[in-house]
């Protein structure tokens, strides 16, 4: 069949619309004609060789103005050929094909200026293959200057052809077509669609071939990120959890098993022994008790020891306690006996430190407060300001509606209020004192004086609704959101949507009107190239000036917006944060300063009204109420002088100096103060430093009741009502006060007390009086003479204070230097904010500690037990009080015995000699088994612990159920750490009434950007061609595995969603405790697996494409002076290509392209040229600070310049969550690494946020390794102090459970993983320990000793129960001892402190601070008095020797006196007891 007849639909043109107007086609229904030559060849030159010959349907005319419009398109696509072939093809076709009349219809026709018929719309008939040939090999193509793609210039940023034809044939004034043309669907029998072969992007020939850049098809293929494979799963729980659980409950049932056995059997023995009993038999009992006649009855050598140790050969003493009790003895009696000079010398060392409050200075910048100054961002980040400019200062403000359905925020008159909002900030927000304004300050790309860089929908407008009405706006809107290259701002750079409209990307948005959220986002910047250090500064301190006036008005408008035209207006300027921050700082001052109040009462109250022994029942028969005034008057004669509120005072004094002290030390070398430190320090310390305040006290109350002025004596003590344990007798009936022994009825409170059911004797204490020391005496108080007291074994305060520390100080030593040394590991993570508060809460716990056994003790109490002896007023010791009041029946008996001459106090010798002997009846643990311990010091806890709590715990049914309850505990806490998340949400550390956070939730709502992310190449010589082809990706000759590439390569990466997030999170799951892919990853699906969202901007490609002599518009240089390049005004008369006939010439090849010194030359002028409508491809609004340039010194000395550094920019997907940061840091460095290793370049990413979040690179190592590290230094600390490996093993497990139960509960709580949280459970640690040691030391200092022999067999000569037994009382020698101070001075003084926290206005502070403390305190307690007593029971190492010394003695001194000896049974009614 012969093909159709040629013919033509228009042809030449006929005038045009408008006077300024494009030429517009005429109709023509026929043949189409042979060209004349000049025609030909410019046909041949436009078109190609396809219209070598033949008739034509066009004219010259029309040929020029198809050239003049190519050229346009060539500059965005003329790096892909075979779309800038397809795309010549395609419109050579439409204007000049001869069979043009086959596809083209003309639908209707219009009258030019002229009068003549033109044409008005047409279909152009196309057929579906070549359409989408033609759109596939354009979709792809990249243009730099902009970060996205030529198809958002050509094409509207269609994503279809049939949306691609649409835009080419919508009628445009200026660029586009000047009539309309249409694209039917469907074509009619009339007319076959144009279908000629498209050119693919991928097609091996030069008019086709594109590079990988622009045709993803032909990239190199990436290997697969590893995969670490999917998270193992058993139901519902992870394959660790349900492990855990499993082994758990098979240790349970085991467990439970063989307590069962082990009880059956026990019964089955005890129930023989009933019946050999029965039957006249005497066998052995299971249950005798462990005491000289017991120990007699099994042949124990020990027995004869306790008759008569010096008879027994004494086991070798612990050294380490022998020196430090030695030591501690010394300080206090030497402070006790000089408190003024230890004053003097003490205040004058404090006072030198505290000179370095003159170097005080508070960081406020958060960079230099959250990033480590050694770390790899942050170099980075200073190489990228110092070579490229610090990064721009955006100023945002987010408008929404109050009521978005019925009235939306993108209305006419919310349009207009936002439009009036942009253009006071453009005119008239005026800074003072400088009159700056926003042109001073914000960043012009074309140069000062040119437009500033203000995105808004109001650029869309031309910034003004005036030519607009209600109707006409709307349909502008979805235009320039469809086509942005249409509605151009001032400053020239297309706005996408989501950069001016929020919440676009919304799958539930039906229309672009019904968009919740405008955005308006200017720029600040000093300029285009990076200034000088001088001129940033300058610049910085001018932008601030400007920001604060913006924040003072959008403050204003923010509060009137919702009145007067129902908006929200949330902004943040560049001032915002850290002005926000450093607010924060000053909210909590009434929170630190209740903290101490509350303190202080509950020091004053805790510590006061300790002295209810000198309180006498008035028991006389006469007046009731003259009986009842003499209790009264004695009451509070009582509480003013036994309370001790100047003490306290004296402890929160201390705890403030140490605070003062550790800021003065540091800052005095240079390390500087963070608001985290001024608010959490007076807390920690105060927490802290009040626990020992608790300890000594008790501590000195046990001496007292044995060498105190009223202890000791049956007369004395049983005529006052009170029972030789220093407790009154509340049981004893009115007519048995003076009666010398213990009822009947107290015999079983006393076993539970005391080994000795009977009073103390006299005669077995030392007088200290019969070793003639010397005498000494204060200025202010006295101490009477021992005559003065009833009690023979009195000691003067010095002693009894030197004492005191020498029990509890080297307590106080061990909980002070673990704690220290955890915080000092602490100070391990490189983040200056928490290295700093390290070392402040480090400083100030040791020299809290240093001020507590110096002048707390020595001064403080030894002072104020003189006061109490020295009959004086607590508050007021000026006032003297009159004397005890004596009982009615002997009123001459007692008599007022505070005012006598002074008594010597003993010296430190008498330490030394009776130390190992027990001289004195006190011994370490004398009281602790109840004897002395005070229980009128100790109040009702002292009671609920003696009397109550401890019997209890010491139950093995009770014992079995700790274990098992904290072994859940244990193990649900390692299943909670598998769920704790990386981060640290920038909204914590503003106050909960910050502006800021409701900005935030807008941003992460609604903003549908990332933030710029750039790849900075350095160590490269970009001005040789091997360093060019590694950076290049549009030319034939650059490298597969190029940068540009290789970016391009990875912003398409496919791979499956789970393999992706494995992938990214596989550093973070290096430890199964801490992460798991199903908690870390957030990654939406949607979201690249590279994170990275727009093409990068090349600026090697875009400049090289600049130089393309065919870009006749681009560079140009004078024709007569080569030297001078052509500005965008000077004509073609004037200048020529820069390369025209250039040799070699300008090709793909790359074989034209300049090198060395011509390549700095070219590309300095293509970084100064300016990028418009006739050469989009200049280089000064979109590469001006991409490259930096520096001086390279040969080898033969020759000076000439090189690239030092160029970026490559592009931006991520929008990241709203703290696990996509996080991950999108991580993905970057990824990428960097995989292009270091191809180019051989030093690569590395930069944007803003990375600096932030280079500490989850190592968080889950560092947290191992430093929570290790503190374990070890625990166990080899509290082994050494200890003197037992097994104890100190104890202690250090319980110290791990404590932070495993708190790490368990942070995902409960919301807090993260990141430097804040990791140093917390480092501190936690340390707590932990103190919460342990005081309770593991009681127990290692309590007890006969009978576990320890010379050869360190745990047992010894004592069968397994009796061991059982003795480890059972020395756990309740210990809990009675030490147990209500660590209750009511540990735990109860750090919830006060944490209590008043949790009033605090900063997020940050609650949820990091307030919240995990709390848990730990909860722990800690829990753990400390639950716990540990049940597993010291069970497995605590034997008591210390030297203590098993003093103990012999004292209970050989009671068992000569004819006393029995009744050790404590954990349960008298059962024989399971053992």
């Amino acid at each position: 069949m012969s093909d159709p007849p040629q013919r033509c639909s228009m042809r030449d043109t006929c005038g045009s619309k408008t006077i300024f107007g494009k030429q517009l086609p005429c109709p023509y229904d026929g043949p189409p004609e042979e060209p004349d030559s000049p025609t030909r060849s410019l046909l041949r030159q436009v078109c190609g060789p396809d219209f070598d010959s033949g008739p034509v349907c066009c004219t010259q005319d029309q040929l020029s103005t198809l050239d003049e419009n190519f050229r346009i398109v060539d500059r965005i696509v003329s790096a892909c050929p075979a779309c800038k072939n397809n795309f010549h093809d395609f419109f050579c076709k439409f204007t000049c094909s001869p069979n043009q009349g086959s596809f083209l219809n003309i639908t209707s026709t219009q009258t030019t200026t002229d009068d003549r018929i033109a044409v008005k719309s047409v279909d152009f008939y196309v057929g579906p293959q070549f359409g989408q040939g033609f759109f596939d090999s354009c979709k792809d193509v990249k243009f730099d200057a902009s970060n996205g793609y030529a198809m958002d210039f050509i094409g509207g940023g269609a994503k279809n052809y049939p949306d691609f034809f649409r835009f080419l044939g919508e009628e445009k004034a200026q660029l586009g077509s000047p009539f309309q043309i249409d694209f039917p669907s469907t074509s009619t029998p009339d007319f076959t669609p144009l279908s000629p072969p498209a050119r693919n992007c991928s097609d091996s020939d030069l008019g086709s071939r594109c590079t990988c850049i622009d045709c993803p098809s032909i990239c190199p293929a990436l290997p697969q990120l590893p995969d670490t494979g999917p998270v193992c799963h058993v139901g519902l729980l992870s394959c660790l959890s349900f492990t855990l659980i499993l082994t758990y409950s098979i240790a349970v049932v085991g467990f439970l098993l063989g307590f069962f056995i082990q009880n059956t059997i026990r019964k089955r023995r005890d129930r023989r022994y009933e019946r050999l009993a029965l039957s006249g038999e005497t066998p052995a009992s299971p249950r005798a008790l462990v005491g000289a006649a017991s120990l007699d009855d099994h042949n124990i050598s020990l027995a004869r020891g306790l008759i008569d140790p010096v008879e027994t050969v004494q086991p070798k003493q612990y050294k380490l306690n022998t020196l430090l009790r030695r030591f501690f003895y010394k300080l206090g009696y030497t402070t006790a006996t000089y408190p003024f000079l230890t004053c003097a010398v003490v205040f004058t060392i404090i006072g030198l430190i505290n000179i370095g409050w003159t170097k005080f200075d508070v960081e406020t910048d958060p960079v230099r407060l959250w990033v480590a100054p050694n770390s790899d961002t942050r170099l980075q980040k200073d190489f990228f300001d110092e070579h490229f400019g610090p990064f721009y200062r955006p100023q945002q403000i987010f408008v929404t509606s109050i009521d978005q359905d019925s009235d939306p925020v993108l209305s006419f008159e919310h349009l207009k209020y936002a439009f009036e909002l942009e253009q006071h900030i453009r005119q008239n927000i005026v800074s003072t004192p400088n009159n700056l304004t926003l042109n001073d300050v914000c960043f012009a790309p074309a140069g000062p004086g040119s437009p500033c860089v203000v995105q808004s929908v109001a650029g869309w407008f031309g910034g003004s609704l005036d030519t607009y009405n209600e109707k006409t706006y709307k349909e502008r809107i979805e235009r320039c959101a469809q086509s942005p290259v249409e509605c151009l701002p001032d400053f020239g750079q297309p706005l996408a949507p989501q950069y001016v409209l929020g919440g676009v990307r919304d799958a539930n948005l039906k229309s672009i009107m019904d968009a919740p959220a405008l955005v308006i986002t200017a720029v600040l910047s000093s300029s285009i190239n990076p200034p000088d250090a001088e001129q940033q500064q300058a610049f910085e301190r001018a932008a601030q000036e400007w920001e604060r006036t913006l924040r003072a008005f959008l403050e204003d408008v923010r509060d009137k917006a919702p009145l007067e035209a129902g908006l929200n207006v949330d902004f943040s300027t560049g001032v915002s944060l850290e002005e926000e921050i450093s607010k924060e700082g000053n909210t909590d001052v009434k929170v630190v300063i209740g903290s101490y109040i509350a303190m202080f009462i509950y020091v004053g109250l805790t510590l006061g009204g300790g002295g209810r022994s000198s309180i006498y029942r008035a028991t006389q028969k006469g007046s009731v109420l003259k009986s009842y005034w003499r209790t009264v008057t004695a009451g509070i004669r009582n509480y003013t002088l036994t309370s001790h509120t100047l003490l306290a005072l004296f402890s929160l004094a201390l705890v403030l100096l140490s605070i003062s002290t550790s800021v003065a030390l540091f800052s005095l070398i240079g390390i500087k103060v963070t608001l985290v430190i001024a608010e959490v320090i007076p807390f920690l310390v105060l927490a802290v430093g009040v626990d020992n305040v608790f300890l000594l006290m008790g501590e000195l109350e046990r001496v007292d009741a044995v060498h105190g002025p009223h202890s000791g004596t049956n007369s004395f003590a049983n005529a006052a009502g009170w029972d030789p344990r220093g407790r009154v007798d509340e049981r004893r009936p009115p007519g048995n006060e003076n009666s010398g022994l213990a009822t009947e009825g107290e015999d079983g409170e006393a076993r539970m007390m005391s080994p000795t059911r009977t009073t103390h004797s006299s005669h077995h204490f030392l007088n200290p009086a019969q070793h003639g020391h010397q005498t000494s005496s204060l200025s202010s108080y006295s101490s009477a003479p021992s005559s003065a007291y009833p009690n023979p074994s009195y000691l003067p305060p010095a002693t009894r204070i030197a004492l005191t520390l020498s029990h509890i100080g080297p307590s106080i030593l061990l909980s002070t230097l673990a704690e220290a040394v955890a915080f000092l590991l602490g100070a391990l993570v490189p983040m200056p904010a928490v290295r700093n508060f390290a070392l402040y809460a480090a400083g100030g716990v040791v020299i809290n500690g240093l001020l507590q056994v110096c002048l707390l003790t020595g001064v403080g109490i030894g002072l104020d037990a003189r006061r109490i002896e020295a009959g004086r007023m607590d508050c007021i010791p000026c006032i003297r009080l009159p004397g005890q009041i004596a009982l009615p029946e002997d009123p001459e008996d007692y008599r007022d015995t505070l005012d006598e001459p002074p008594l010597s106090p003993h010296g430190p010798e008498f330490y030394n000699n009776n130390l190992s002997t027990g001289a004195g009846g006190y011994g370490e643990s004398t009281s602790r088994g109840g004897s002395a311990g005070g229980a009128g010091a100790l109040g009702w806890l002292g009671r609920l612990f003696r009397i109550h709590y401890a019997p209890f715990l010491l139950k093995p049914a009770v014992k079995v159920a700790v274990i098992i309850l904290f072994g859940a505990a244990f193990v649900a806490g390692v299943i909670g750490m598998q769920g704790i998340e990386l981060g640290l949400d920038q909204r914590l550390a503003l106050p909960s009434s910050s502006y800021l956070i409701s900005y935030f939730d807008k941003m992460d709502s609604y903003y549908d950007s990332g933030p710029p992310v750039y790849f900075v190449v350095r160590d490269l010589d970009a001005t040789h061609r091997e360093g060019q082809r590694k950076l290049c990706g549009r030319f034939t000759t650059c490298a597969r595995t190029s940068l540009s590439n290789l970016l391009e390569a990875e912003r398409t990466r496919g791979q499956s969603h789970s393999a992706i997030s494995a992938a990214l999170s596989a550093q973070l799951e290096s430890n199964s405790l801490f992460v798991g892919s199903a908690e870390l990853s957030l990654l939406l699906p949607s979201q690249s697996p590279s994170f990275i969202a727009d093409p990068a901007a090349s600026w090697i490609d875009t400049f090289f494409s600049w130089l393309n002599p065919e870009m006749d518009t681009c560079c140009r240089v004078r024709k007569r002076n080569p030297s001078v390049l052509c500005g965008p005004n000077d004509g073609a008369r004037l200048c020529r290509p820069c390369f025209e006939d250039r040799e070699p010439a300008w090709n793909v090849t790359m074989e034209g392209f300049p090198e060395g010194e011509e390549f700095i030359h070219y590309a300095k002028w293509w970084l100064s040229s300016e990028a418009g409508e006739e050469c989009p491809l200049g280089g000064r609004e979109g590469f001006g600070g991409s490259v930096a340039f520096g001086k390279d010194v040969g080898v033969d000395g020759n000076v000439s310049e090189k690239v030092i550094a160029s970026h490559f920019r592009t931006f991520h997907t929008p990241l709203k969550t703290q696990s996509q940061l996080i991950e999108s840091f991580f993905s970057a460095r990824r990428i960097a690494e995989s292009i270091s290793e191809s180019t051989g370049a030093d690569v590395f990413p930069y944007s803003l946020h990375y600096v932030f979040f280079d500490q989850y690179l190592t968080i889950a190592a560092t947290t191992q390794m430093i929570l290790g590290l503190g374990l070890l230094s625990t166990l080899v600390i509290t082994t050494i102090f200890l003197g037992s490996l097994r104890t100190g093993g104890i202690v250090t497990a319980v110290t791990g459970m404590v932070v495993v139960s708190v790490m368990g509960m942070m995902r409960i709580e919301g807090v993260s993983l990141n430097a804040i949280s990791l140093v917390n459970l480092v501190m936690a640690e340390g707590i932990a320990v103190e919460f342990c040691v005081h309770v593991a030391r009681a127990f290692m200092s309590a007890g006969s000793g009978f576990g320890h022999t010379g050869t360190g067999n745990v047992w010894g000569a004592v069968d397994r129960v009796k061991g059982q037994k003795e480890r059972d009382e020395r756990v309740y020698s210990a809990l009675v001892d030490v147990g209500p101070s660590v209750l009511s001075g540990i735990t109860f003084t750090k919830l006060i402190g944490m209590c008043v926290l949790g009033l605090t206005r900063s997020k940050l502070l609650e949820i990091y601070f307030f919240r995990m403390w709390l848990t730990l305190i909860v722990a800690g307690a829990l753990h400390g008095l639950v716990l540990l007593p049940v597993i010291l029971s069970i497995a605590g190492g034997a008591a210390l020797p030297a203590q098993q010394e003093a103990d012999e003695e004292w209970m050989a001194s009671a068992i000569r006196s004819g006393y029995e000896y009744a050790p404590f049974l954990a349960d008298d009614d059962s024989v399971a007891s053992d």
